[in-house]
């Protein structure tokens, strides 16, 4: 399964995404990856070492008010065109997206597979709702076996 991957980087730690890029990548290719956030804040910048070395792409949104997530609206407005653009079979949402039940649901309409991977605190009506959901809390900890030395 091509799975594309959309994270709301600003409600998730950075640390979370090496356990988690392993855990897909058993469900299947990780094709595209992009993240949101206002990544002008000092909140997000411990992000960048993660960006660069897992090719993930990010999305500015500009944070004008506190009450507003103009990182999540824009996750969930690319997220019907990200999965017909990256050609994916199904769409990862990683972070908390409880609000994003309507977006959830059009990708479910499109046939697509839909993969949650959020916090425990993910209300149940999202976990029902998609094909699959990863508490964060709960991924495996520690290096990646994969890694080490290559030959040349």
């Amino acid at each position: 399964m091509r799975l594309g991957v959309l994270i709301h980087a600003e409600t998730v730690a950075p640390e979370a995404w090496p356990p988690l890029s392993r855990v897909l990548g058993d469900l299947g290719e990780v094709a595209v990856v992009r993240a949101y956030a206002d990544w002008s804040a000092a909140a997000v910048a411990h992000w960048f070492p993660v960006l660069r070395r897992h090719r993930i792409q990010l999305r500015h949104q500009f944070r004008t008010r506190s009450t507003q997530d103009p990182a999540l609206v824009a996750l969930a407005m690319d997220a019907p065109e990200f999965a017909v653009d990256c050609a994916a079979d199904g769409v990862v949402l990683v972070g908390d997206v409880a609000s994003s039940m309507p977006v959830l649901l059009r990708l479910r309409e499109q046939g697509l597979a839909v993969v949650v991977a959020g916090p425990p605190s993910t209300p149940l009506d999202i976990r029902d709702a998609c094909s699959d959901f990863v508490d964060l809390a709960t991924l495996p900890d520690g290096p990646d076996p994969r890694t080490g030395r290559h030959r040349a």
